[in-house]
């Protein structure tokens, strides 16, 4: 409901903004001054019904005991192999893990590693010889343009026809 309430607010301000003649100002004051009187109440107010009496609730009858259900037995948990029986425990020694894990000795890596072997001197690889370019290329034959005359022939217009000449009459009386 509240959130209605705060669209319709909204939707009033914004109308307001725009049909305020006089400023965006005075439309914000009007929708901010606090006069509910000027607002006629469209619901009419609700008369105040008495409670009707209502009969009261039933009593439930007790529910009846049960029986004690047996105790089931439980068989015996095996033995974990992290839990110690009590000889090995006194046999190990006080501080001493039994979960600890021991990491297998590192290997032993050389200092000086073998040096792979290098020639000094690499085979050079044979190119193929380059072909030769002559320093003269030959020049192309190019075709001859033909020749266009200086002056085109001028084509025969029709004559136009004669457009009789009227005086002009004044456009503005």
């Amino acid at each position: 409901m509240a959130s209605m309430a705060n669209v319709t607010l909204a939707f009033a301000f914004v109308l307001a903004l725009i049909i305020s003649s006089n400023s965006a100002c005075h439309a914000a004051r009007l929708l901010l001054e606090d006069d509910a009187s000027d607002i006629p109440d469209d619901q009419p107010e609700t008369p105040e019904f008495p409670e009707p009496d209502l009969p009261s609730f039933p009593e439930f009858p007790t529910f009846p005991d049960f029986p004690s259900f047996p105790k089931p037995e439980l068989p015996t948990f095996p033995e974990f192999p992290d839990q110690l029986k009590p000889e090995e425990a006194v046999a190990r020694k006080k501080g001493e893990n039994p979960l600890k894990f021991e990491f297998p000795p590192m290997p032993e890596i050389p200092h000086e590693l073998p040096k792979p072997e290098i020639p000094h001197e690499l085979p050079k690889p044979e190119f193929p010889p380059l072909p030769e370019i002559p320093h003269e290329l030959p020049k192309p034959e190019i075709p001859k343009l033909p020749e266009i005359p200086h002056e085109l022939p001028k084509p025969e217009l029709p004559s136009l026809p004669e457009i009789p000449h009227l005086p002009e009459e004044s456009k503005h009386p």
